[in-house]
């Protein structure tokens, strides 16, 4: 009987004992998975205690599937391989009736072990408890952040996603930036409650400005770093006549001063540490570059190669040391104390203030009026509060914080760019020395342009979260520095310099895994002052790239989960899923990749192991409110195609499994459409797929290339015509205008999975700006997270209509698909003018019964002629690393 888990749903199993297991001569090093249907979703820890191990392990487990069976298969463990010793299937309708199932089960099915050249069978018998809780019993959905009217009971006053490593963090502040740089010039028409505009900031002046200021510590983690960029620029001048220092030559700058500078630097195994064979690696991430520009300059920087698990195989080894990657981008700095806000220094703890004798904040009338003079837009602190500075740069008074800048871009060649993405007009300044084209074979600033346009997401914590990326770094520090390096980092108790720094309890706490404390004099404000936000980080990532991660049980508390020998932090999915199951409206996502659920693709199932939720539980959520008659719009914004040349084969396999992703969830749309007995709406009424693009016309005063691109090529063809992509390398998801994530998490498996790439992602929203509060307009939140949406919506269609005030809405999302049909349109065209705006149509044609083909006359990109836009299965690749 196959059974359609019609919502999302969870499972709870309860790993028991295994008694009388016989498998070869020498004792077993055993480990049993679970698997939903054929997609293994958890693995215990591999015990060596004979034929009777107890392991004793919990999971909970998120599903979405279509399928027949749960199964628990024990396996012996190898360097080779992992025979399996024996299995127990449970039909899945035994167990969506909702009684929790606890009992023993014998293990049936021959083994891969042999003994005298004879296949065992395997003996014995195992503990399992699984109980199903669907989704309808979740307080959770369709709750938004704060949860709903369903009773006290029910109700989750925090906020936070339960169950994983690191705690909701209050009192915080988040700056959000939408591109490293933004033009002075521009003025944003996007209002908030308090009816001041949205003031977007600058990403890289600010942490460029950050640095200059920092005097104790500054940690800095990326996939690529590269010494030679200029974070900080003049639109009127080159790169080498303005007057700013290099990234390199700041942070050797500020090791001189004092400050105590560490580098993490994902180390590219394909690059070459050779002066003789130089190859600067097949991600040209500049690695080998930046190690020899820092060495014996005072600043502390590790290359960190992307290791496998102690008990992985030979197989699993070579894949993790060659296909994955080190893919945190975050700068953890001090900055100045802050006026008007809570002091900093643990010597006023006794005298009462800023704490009433309770241990309370004790926080007056005349002091909260006092934080609320200044109008909060975006970007002000969250309480009114601002640094505190004098001739020296600093009051020494006080106390000096701990912040971190994160997200999506990494301080390196091609990143620097600002909403209006240029493809020729900034190559005479502001990138005459960081001219940047993956995408284009042989592309050189001497052929001339395009350059390949660049579109990514950042953020800057501060408050009590802050600590917790703190937290991350030391860990991975602790994890991939050899040990003579551990003196590198800057000791809080023992370095006098570190005296300066105001640590708090909950990184003293964290340290000793008991999170549950909270530090007020490190929060940025009140949290009955309504600009507040709460943040909570999630992270990608496994005990072989991070130290003290618990292997007991308590990892189990936190949301780890322990897989054989490794234990596994994948709390950015599980951010994403919860998120998307609180929905009520709508989803607007940005991201650099959009492929998963291979469990349910109609096609190609299971492929690559790619069996993340986020793009079932989207599809599913869309059904939900179709089949309920409640408006819901989901809006996705991805790149053309991945960055490479696009008819390559990694880049047409990336994108052929993309398209199955899009195939299904528009499958699961269509049935819901069909059984609600919809008419009069398209599917993507509901759920839309934009790319963004660009075309300049000729200017006065542009220089000409000193060569020319190769004739019949498609750098010719995209010189010609003035066109290029803006390559979306966002990670950024919005939900309800009131909930945000933002991190360096694509959404495929490789960031999802937590045993693969590594990453770093925060969720955060404003407690005052949520739906049912004050603040809010018509029952629709108007806080910053609104109106960053309103932003970035404001970037890509160069308009900022109130027809966007309402996402959900069919008309909201006809404009949107308007927009992005005719901006397709001029973006193919012949003539070469100016688009009016960037937003346009992904190439691919949904019909009305929710099949999709590529879009009439366009079957390959613009340009490229051999690239097809629904992309080509390589057959010869492997699928992990495409997925």
């Amino acid at each position: 009987m196959t059974i359609r888990h019609a919502a999302p749903n969870v499972i709870d199993g309860c790993m028991g004992g295994l008694e009388m297991l016989l498998c070869a001569s020498r004792p077993s090093h055993t480990y049993c998975t679970v698997n939903i249907g054929p997609t293994r979703r958890a693995r215990t820890n591999v015990l060596s205690h004979g034929s009777n191990p107890e392991w004793g392990e919990e999971f909970e487990i998120l599903v979405a599937d279509e399928v027949d069976d749960v199964s628990f298969t024990v396996k012996d463990d190898n360097w080779i391989g992992a025979p399996h010793l024996g299995a127990v299937i449970i039909p899945v309708d035994q167990i969506v009736s909702g009684q929790k199932i606890d009992s023993w089960y014998p293990l049936t099915g021959p083994t891969q072990t042999k003994k005298h050249g004879k296949p065992m069978q395997a003996q014995g018998e195992i503990d399992i408890s699984v109980q199903y809780k669907p989704i309808s019993q979740d307080p959770l959905w369709n709750s938004g952040v704060l949860g709903s009217s369903r009773g006290k009971e029910d109700k989750v006053p925090d906020g936070g996603v339960p169950h994983v490593y690191f705690p909701l963090r209050q009192g915080c502040r988040v700056t959000m930036y939408n591109d490293a740089h933004q033009e002075a010039d521009h003025h944003s028409q996007v209002r908030l409650a308090n009816g001041v505009h949205w003031e977007p900031e600058s990403c890289w002046d600010s942490i460029y400005d950050a640095i200059m200021d920092c005097r104790v510590l500054c940690y800095v983690v990326g996939w690529s770093i590269y010494d030679k960029i200029k974070l900080k620029r003049d639109p009127n001048k080159t790169e080498a006549e303005a007057p700013y220092l290099t990234l390199g030559d700041l942070l050797v700058k500020k090791a001189r001063e004092g400050v105590r500078v560490c580098m993490l630097v994902w180390d590219d195994k394909s690059s070459l540490n050779s002066t003789l064979l130089g190859f600067g690696g097949m991600m040209a991430t500049h690695d080998e570059d930046t190690r020899k520009f820092f060495k014996n300059t005072g600043v502390h920087c590790k290359i960190c190669k992307r290791n496998g698990g102690s008990d992985d195989s030979i197989v699993q080894k070579f894949q993790t040391d060659n296909m994955f990657t080190h893919h945190q981008k975050s700068v953890i700095l001090d900055a100045t104390g802050l006026e008007g806000g809570p002091s900093l220094d643990t010597a006023n703890l006794d005298k009462g203030s800023p704490r009433g004798g309770d241990g309370k904040r004790a926080w007056t009338k005349n002091k909260l009026e006092q934080l609320r003079r200044r109008s909060p837009g975006h970007n002000s602190p969250a309480t009114g509060a601002k640094p505190a500075h004098n001739a020296n740069m600093g009051d020494e008074t006080l106390k000096r914080r701990l912040i971190t800048f994160m997200g999506g871009i990494d301080m390196c060649d091609g990143r620097y760019d600002t909403p209006r993405h240029s493809l020729f007009h900034t190559l005479a300044n502001v990138h005459s020395e960081d001219f940047h084209q993956a995408c284009i074979a042989g592309a050189d600033i001497k052929k001339g342009g395009p350059r390949q346009p660049w579109h990514d997401i950042h953020c800057k914590l501060e408050g009590p979260v802050a600590w917790d990326v703190y937290h991350n770094f030391i860990q991975r520090w602790r994890g991939q520095a050899r040990e003579y390096r551990q003196k590198q980092l800057l000791s809080l108790d023992k370095d006098k310099n570190a005296s300066r720094l105001h640590v708090p309890v909950i990184e003293r706490s964290v340290t000793k895994e008991d999170k549950g404390h909270e530090d007020t004099l490190s929060q940025i404000g009140d949290q009955n002052y309504g600009e507040t936000w709460s943040v909570q980080l999630f992270r990608s990532i496994d005990s072989s790239s991070a130290a003290g991660l618990p292997r007991t049980k308590a990892a189990l508390k936190m949301g780890l989960s322990a897989q054989k020998g490794r234990v596994v932090d994948f709390s950015i999915q599980e951010a994403y899923v919860h998120a998307i199951r609180r929905a009520k409206r709508h989803i607007y996502i940005e991201n650099q990749y959009f492929l998963g659920s291979s469990h349910a693709w109609l096609e190609d199932k299971g492929v690559g192991h790619a069996n993340h939720l986020i793009p079932v539980e989207l599809a599913l959520k869309v059904a939900s409110k179709i089949e309920a008659g409640e408006p819901f719009g989901c809006v996705v914004v991805l790149p053309m195609y991945s960055e490479g040349v696009p008819d390559s084969a990694s880049v047409q396999e990336v994108i052929f499994w993309q398209g199955r992703t899009i195939q299904m969830m528009y499958h699961i749309i269509g049935q819901a459409m069909q059984r609600a007995g919809v008419q009069n709406q398209h599917p993507k009424d509901y759920l839309s797929f934009f790319c963004l693009g660009n075309k300049e016309a000729h200017w006065d005063g542009e220089p000409t290339p000193d060569l020319a691109p190769p004739a019949g090529s498609p750098y010719e063809a995209a010189q010609k015509h003035r066109r290029f992509q803006i390559y979306v390398h966002s990670k950024l998801m919005i939900v309800d205008d009131e909930y945000v994530i933002i991190g360096s998490a694509n959404i495929n498996q490789r960031s999802m999975d937590g045993s693969r790439d590594t990453e770093l992602a925060m969720g955060a929203f404003q407690p005052h700006h949520c739906v049912g509060n004050k603040s809010t307009v018509g029952n629709y939140p108007r806080g910053q997270v609104h109106g960053f949406r309103l932003n970035c919506w404001e970037e890509h269609t160069m308009q900022a209509k109130e027809l966007y005030e309402k996402p959900e809405s069919t008309e909201c999302m006809r404009e949107l698909n308007a927009i992005g049909d005719q901006n397709w349109q001029d973006y193919c065209s012949e003539q070469v003018n100016d688009m009016s705006s960037h937003l346009m149509t992904y190439p691919i044609q949904v019909n009305q019964d929710c099949s999709i083909g590529s879009l009439k006359d366009h079957e390959f990109f613009p340009d490229f002629p051999a690239a097809r836009v629904l992309g080509t299965k390589s057959g010869t690749l492997p699928d992990l690393l495409t997925t």
